[in-house]
């Protein structure tokens, strides 16, 4: 909220006191209004979620050496195997799961 200036002293001897009254007087002009805060716009792109699952030690051990073996990551071990469950159960790849969801 903006306080109107009071008049200053150095002002006096060219306004008459009619004039000071009247600028006292007068109303405040309205004050403008706030930008409108907007927020941050909505991602264009889907950010990967995390999906955490417990394996035991000596099963992480042995996805390891296989990964190491065959020169991949594990993570392409896990994506392999998510490919294999999505075939089992007549689900369309995860290629074809993307493709379509970049379409909507």
């Amino acid at each position: 909220m903006s306080r109107r200036a009071a008049p200053s002293i150095f002002d006096a001897d060219s306004m008459s006191v009619e004039d000071l009254k009247a600028k006292a007087e007068a109303p405040e002009p309205p004050a403008e209004p706030e930008p409108r805060k907007v927020g941050r716009p909505a991602r264009t792109t889907a950010k990967a979620k995390p999906t955490p699952f417990y394996l035991h030690p000596a099963v992480k051990e042995v996805l390891r050496d296989i990964a190491y073996h065959n020169r991949c990551k594990e993570h392409d071990l896990f994506v392999e195997g998510l490919e294999h469950v999505l075939q089992k159960h007549s689900y369309p790849t995860i290629a074809e799961i993307i493709a379509k969801a970049d379409r909507s």
